[in-house]
């Protein structure tokens, strides 16, 4: 196997998180039966730190029909119309992953010619209806030929938190490079593997996620397809993300980058002495321990969010619907239907007004304030997973 990004093959095992299913699929009653369980492994990259899984996973089968909306969420809102600014009027932008229109409608309403792509029909559906133009498809080699053919070059891309699930990262970087103007600006979020890693975040790894990515990583993979970090910045969403600027110019603007190449070398050399594993088991079991002791002195627990990583913690150490009685989500195409793997049910927030509970187990923690504006008025108490910590 060779790395997705330096392409070398010095690789060593992170973790093991054992059976899981397809962390974004939640299936309805009659699908309980039929689904996908397969061991899932991390693997890191000793050259350029990447990781990845062990399967990639179909494309297809994980986000032509997908069950995250992005909108739904205030922060995630907030993020995207602070982003909108910095985009100038009268630019023509592709937003790529646009999944409900979260970007494209800031942008519409300052002027901005924006369109979207996404692989999700019921996703790119709902962006449409609302007036936000949205391609339905993956960005491949055959719709950015239909995209320049039609549209043209741009003035901005934009990728927020989906470079990681791309297949093919080479063909994707070639498609950019194609489509993008040659003073154009490419504008990369990803979800930075060094915070997931300082945070003991394992539940950011699943099925959905072949790659995840350093500083060192993209470098690599941008550069042998001639484009270049220009600028790097820390954002917040998802625990902790990074920004890139990224054009056919290598310009280092500000330092960035050479400061966050030799920040990221030294971290690295040290974990690689640690053993994630047992971190990760530990964390993931004290979880379990303080769940069952709730259970035990007859307390009932509910859990607020079914993102992805409630699915990788709750089947990584069984965590069953005799822990948590259900989960709340905001997000309609969940509700009704069963977090992966374990079957707990998802709800609406409503449940709370006619459903007494003792704790709350926020699983959705980076959303926590805007959470808890609602939850507040029932006087629970609410705790963070992991590590499990009290939120308020």
């Amino acid at each position: 196997m060779n790395c997705n990004c330096c392409k070398k093959s010095n690789f060593q095992n992170l973790l093991d998180l054992g059976l899981q299913p397809y962390a974004n699929k939640y299936p309805s009653k009659d699908l309980l039966d039929n689904e996908f369980k397969e061991n899932l492994l991390i693997s890191i990259c000793l050259n350029c730190f990447t990781c990845n899984t062990n399967k990639i996973a179909s494309r297809k089968e994980m986000f032509e029909e997908y069950f995250y909306l992005s909108s739904v969420n205030p922060e995630l809102v907030n993020h995207f119309e602070e982003l909108s600014k910095i985009i100038p009027n009268n630019s023509k932008l592709l937003d790529i992953g646009s999944n409900d229109g979260i970007l494209l409608k800031p942008l519409k309403n300052k002027n901005v010619n924006a369109i979207g792509i996404d692989p999700s029909e019921n996703v790119g559906k709902i962006a449409n209806l609302n007036g936000l133009k949205t391609i339905i498809g993956f960005f491949d080699d055959e719709k950015s030929d239909v995209i320049l053919r039609e549209y043209g070059e741009f003035d901005y891309i934009v990728a927020s938190s989906i470079f990681t699930h791309v297949e093919d990262s080479d063909k994707f970087v070639k498609n950019i490079y194609k489509i993008l103007k040659n003073n154009g600006t490419f504008i990369l979020e990803i979800e930075y593997i060094k915070n997931i890693l300082t945070n003991l975040e394992f539940e950011r790894f699943y099925f959905d996620r072949p790659y995840y990515f350093s500083i060192r990583g993209i470098k690599e993979i941008f550069e042998k397809n001639k484009l270049f970090i220009n600028k790097i910045e820390e954002i917040s969403p998802h625990g902790g993300s990074l920004r890139f600027y990224i054009s056919k110019n290598p310009k280092d603007l500000d330092g960035s980058l050479t400061k966050s190449l030799t920040e990221e070398s030294l971290y690295f050399k040290d974990l690689f002495k640690t053993n994630f594993q047992d971190l990760a088991f530990d964390a993931a079991s004290n979880l379990k321990k303080e769940l069952i002791k709730l259970r035990d002195n007859k307390k009932k627990v509910i859990a607020f969010g079914c993102p992805a990583r409630f699915s990788t913690i709750t089947n990584f150490v069984d965590i069953d619907k005799s822990l948590i009685n259900f989960v709340i989500d905001d997000s309609p195409l969940k509700q009704d239907k069963f977090s992966p793997g374990q079957h707990i049910p998802i709800v609406n927030r409503n449940f709370l007004n006619y459903e007494n509970a003792d704790a709350i187990i926020v699983f959705a923690y980076e959303y926590f304030d805007s959470i808890f504006k609602f939850t507040n008025k029932f006087n629970i108490p609410h705790f963070k997973p992991i590590p499990f910590s009290r939120l308020n």
